[in-house]
Protein backbone atom coordinates (compact mmCIF):
# COMPACT_ATOMS: atom_id res chain seq x y z
CA UNK A 1 0.00 0.00 0.00
CA UNK A 2 1.17 3.64 -0.72
CA UNK A 3 -0.20 5.89 1.26
CA UNK A 4 0.63 8.54 -1.42
CA UNK A 5 -1.22 6.36 -3.91
CA UNK A 6 -4.39 6.10 -1.44
CA UNK A 7 -4.45 9.44 -0.83
CA UNK A 8 -4.56 10.04 -4.89
CA UNK A 9 -7.76 7.75 -4.75
CA UNK A 10 -9.27 9.83 -2.15
CA UNK A 11 -9.10 13.10 -4.17
CA UNK A 12 -10.13 11.15 -6.82
CA UNK A 13 -13.57 9.51 -5.52
CA UNK A 14 -13.73 13.35 -3.59
CA UNK A 15 -13.68 15.06 -7.02
CA UNK A 16 -15.96 12.28 -8.85
CA UNK A 17 -18.45 12.20 -6.15
CA UNK A 18 -18.75 16.26 -6.37
CA UNK A 19 -19.33 15.85 -10.13
CA UNK A 20 -22.20 13.25 -9.49
CA UNK A 21 -23.81 15.29 -6.47
CA UNK A 22 -23.90 18.51 -9.15
CA UNK A 23 -25.93 16.17 -11.73
CA UNK A 24 -28.06 14.99 -9.31
CA UNK A 25 -28.81 17.84 -7.89
CA UNK A 26 -31.46 18.92 -10.76
CA UNK A 27 -33.35 15.40 -10.85
CA UNK A 28 -36.57 17.42 -9.64
CA UNK A 29 -36.51 19.04 -12.47
CA UNK A 30 -36.05 16.49 -15.25
CA UNK A 31 -37.50 16.82 -18.40
CA UNK A 32 -35.11 15.49 -21.23
CA UNK A 33 -33.46 12.58 -22.90
CA UNK A 34 -29.81 14.87 -22.71
CA UNK A 35 -30.00 15.53 -19.23
CA UNK A 36 -30.41 11.58 -18.38
CA UNK A 37 -27.77 11.14 -20.40
CA UNK A 38 -25.65 12.98 -18.48
CA UNK A 39 -26.62 11.22 -15.29
CA UNK A 40 -25.85 7.97 -16.23
CA UNK A 41 -22.46 8.69 -17.36
CA UNK A 42 -22.10 10.34 -13.99
CA UNK A 43 -23.74 7.05 -12.86
CA UNK A 44 -20.45 5.02 -14.94
CA UNK A 45 -17.92 7.72 -13.79
CA UNK A 46 -18.05 7.01 -10.13
CA UNK A 47 -18.84 3.31 -10.78
CA UNK A 48 -15.73 3.47 -12.53
CA UNK A 49 -13.04 4.67 -9.76
CA UNK A 50 -15.25 3.13 -6.73
CA UNK A 51 -14.30 -0.16 -8.88
CA UNK A 52 -10.71 0.83 -8.80
CA UNK A 53 -10.68 1.88 -5.25
CA UNK A 54 -12.25 -1.48 -4.24
CA UNK A 55 -10.33 -3.73 -6.22
CA UNK A 56 -6.94 -1.35 -5.00
CA UNK A 57 -8.04 -2.14 -1.45
CA UNK A 58 -8.79 -5.97 -2.07
CA UNK A 59 -5.47 -6.34 -3.51
CA UNK A 60 -4.12 -4.55 0.17
CA UNK A 61 -6.62 -7.06 2.15
CA UNK A 62 -4.73 -10.04 0.50
CA UNK A 63 -1.51 -9.14 0.71
CA UNK A 64 -2.07 -8.78 4.73
CA UNK A 65 -3.85 -11.89 5.21
CA UNK A 66 -0.45 -13.12 6.79
CA UNK A 67 -0.26 -10.73 9.45
CA UNK A 68 -1.37 -10.97 12.81
CA UNK A 69 -4.18 -9.04 14.23
CA UNK A 70 -5.78 -5.87 12.45
CA UNK A 71 -3.18 -3.30 11.49
CA UNK A 72 -4.76 -0.02 10.72
CA UNK A 73 -4.07 -1.10 7.18
CA UNK A 74 -5.84 -3.91 7.01
CA UNK A 75 -9.00 -2.09 8.64
CA UNK A 76 -9.52 0.76 6.47
CA UNK A 77 -9.04 -1.94 3.58
CA UNK A 78 -11.91 -4.17 5.52
CA UNK A 79 -14.14 -0.85 5.88
CA UNK A 80 -13.47 0.56 2.28
CA UNK A 81 -14.27 -2.81 0.60
CA UNK A 82 -17.81 -2.95 2.79
CA UNK A 83 -18.52 0.94 1.76
CA UNK A 84 -18.00 0.65 -2.01
CA UNK A 85 -19.67 -2.61 -2.53
CA UNK A 86 -22.46 -0.74 -1.03
CA UNK A 87 -22.01 2.69 -3.11
CA UNK A 88 -22.15 -0.09 -6.30
CA UNK A 89 -24.93 -1.56 -5.93
CA UNK A 90 -26.50 1.78 -5.15
CA UNK A 91 -25.31 2.55 -8.04
CA UNK A 92 -26.39 -0.13 -10.18
CA UNK A 93 -29.87 0.47 -8.92
CA UNK A 94 -29.70 4.06 -9.83
CA UNK A 95 -28.33 3.29 -13.62
CA UNK A 96 -31.45 1.12 -13.85
CA UNK A 97 -33.92 3.42 -12.46
CA UNK A 98 -32.50 6.06 -15.05
CA UNK A 99 -32.44 3.75 -17.56
CA UNK A 100 -36.55 2.82 -16.94
CA UNK A 101 -36.93 7.24 -17.02
CA UNK A 102 -35.37 7.21 -20.29
CA UNK A 103 -37.67 4.94 -21.86
CA UNK A 104 -40.88 6.73 -20.10
CA UNK A 105 -38.90 10.06 -22.20
CA UNK A 106 -38.47 8.41 -24.92
CA UNK A 107 -41.82 6.56 -25.28
CA UNK A 108 -44.49 8.39 -27.71
CA UNK A 109 -47.03 8.21 -25.18
CA UNK A 110 -45.53 10.51 -23.49
CA UNK A 111 -46.29 9.29 -20.10
CA UNK A 112 -45.13 11.37 -17.39
CA UNK A 113 -43.06 10.91 -14.88
CA UNK A 114 -44.19 9.67 -11.51
CA UNK A 115 -42.57 11.73 -8.45
CA UNK A 116 -42.40 8.37 -6.85
CA UNK A 117 -40.00 7.21 -9.86
CA UNK A 118 -38.01 10.21 -9.41
CA UNK A 119 -37.62 9.89 -5.51
CA UNK A 120 -36.46 6.39 -6.09
CA UNK A 121 -33.90 7.29 -8.46
CA UNK A 122 -32.57 10.51 -5.98
CA UNK A 123 -32.75 7.94 -2.87
CA UNK A 124 -30.45 5.78 -4.20
CA UNK A 125 -28.18 7.91 -5.44
CA UNK A 126 -27.86 9.74 -2.45
CA UNK A 127 -27.24 6.09 -0.88
CA UNK A 128 -24.20 5.73 -3.20
CA UNK A 129 -23.10 9.75 -2.21
CA UNK A 130 -22.98 8.82 1.41
CA UNK A 131 -21.27 5.65 1.08
CA UNK A 132 -18.21 7.32 -1.35
CA UNK A 133 -17.90 10.04 1.25
CA UNK A 134 -18.00 7.16 4.26
CA UNK A 135 -14.92 6.00 2.35
CA UNK A 136 -13.71 9.69 1.82
CA UNK A 137 -13.74 10.12 5.59
CA UNK A 138 -12.52 6.85 6.67
CA UNK A 139 -9.22 7.26 4.14
CA UNK A 140 -8.50 10.68 5.73
CA UNK A 141 -9.35 9.13 9.46
CA UNK A 142 -6.94 6.13 8.67
CA UNK A 143 -4.31 8.09 6.85
CA UNK A 144 -1.56 9.01 8.78
CA UNK A 145 -1.48 5.33 10.78
CA UNK A 146 -0.39 3.76 6.67
CA UNK A 147 2.49 2.94 5.96
CA UNK A 148 4.48 4.51 3.02
CA UNK A 149 4.63 1.21 1.18
CA UNK A 150 3.27 -2.36 1.87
Amino acid sequence: MSHDHVLQLQDRLESTVNQFETEFSEIQNLTSADQLKSMIDAVGNLRTVLSEIKKYFIEVRSQLSKVQGIPPAKELAQLVIGASTEAISSLRETEHLLEELKEKLKSKRKTPIAPEEIQYTEFSAKEAIRKSQYIIKKIGEHAEELPDQL
